[in-house]
């Protein structure tokens, strides 16, 4: 997989790197095709590269209701995003949210680039613009966040 990074609030300086190099190193190694209707399949496939590293499965953001972050490890908290596009927006808040109640110290972000995201189907999420809407809330996403954008 072809990888690319992006870092908001020095995200990638705050992740300890016995967690980061790892996952960069792993990810690289999965290899898909990228076609209509696969975001699913890739998903559990990262998923399960990732749980082998000790990340934990789904973390409630807070024991009153149902709404998760795809995995935590240590102080980190990670993203994994191959849906539709406005749900980006709920990842941003899930971890700022975690973040503020201090549950984690920074985030990754993991979701297919925009060229990878228009092969996977319509309307999907996509790292490019993911960057765009940080920077656009810069002030109010306040956490350390590493962007990982991928692509067959």
């Amino acid at each position: 997989m072809k990888l690319y990074r992006y870092d908001h609030h020095l995200g990638v300086q705050v992740i300890p790197e016995y967690i980061i190099s790892p996952l960069i190193e792993s990810l690289e190694t999965i290899e898909f095709k990228l076609k209509k209707g696969c975001a699913s399949k890739i998903r559990e496939l990262i998923k399960r590269q990732i749980q082998l590293q000790g990340w934990s499965g789904e973390v409630r953001i807070d024991i009153s209701n149902n709404i998760t972050i795809t995995s935590m490890k240590d102080s980190v908290g990670l993203c994994l995003q191959t849906g539709n596009v406005g749900r980006f927006y709920a990842d941003m808040l899930k971890l700022q949210t975690l973040y503020l109640n201090g549950k984690i110290e920074s985030g990754i972000v993991i979701l297919p680039t925009n060229h990878a995201a228009k092969l996977m189907g319509d309307n999907l999420a996509n790292f490019e613009r993911f960057i765009r809407e940080l920077n656009l809330y810069k002030k109010i996403i306040t956490i350390p966040i590493h962007v990982i954008g991928i692509e067959e």
